[in-house]
């Protein structure tokens, strides 16, 4: 398990080193450039549009989506 980590780690080093980021969703307003909303929750405990769960990550290369992220989101 520890091998399989450092090598996930030294990975995501590289992809961060040529541009490639992960995009952030959970607690974010969602934003149809980012995230792709796949499913929808009301829930007075979230606020308008926010982002509650991420199936999917997604990932930009500069200023470029590669792959949106897949996400839930409430009210």
């Amino acid at each position: 398990f520890k091998g399989v980590k450092m090598t996930l780690t030294q990975f995501q080093d590289v992809l961060k080193g040529i541009g490639v980021e992960e995009i952030k969703a959970v607690g974010e307003k969602f934003d149809p450039n980012l995230h792709a909303a796949v499913a929808h929750e009301d829930d007075e405990n979230y606020g308008e549009n926010e982002v509650v769960l991420e199936m999917l990550k997604g990932y930009m290369y500069k200023d470029k989506v590669i792959r949106h992220s897949m996400v839930k989101v409430a009210n």
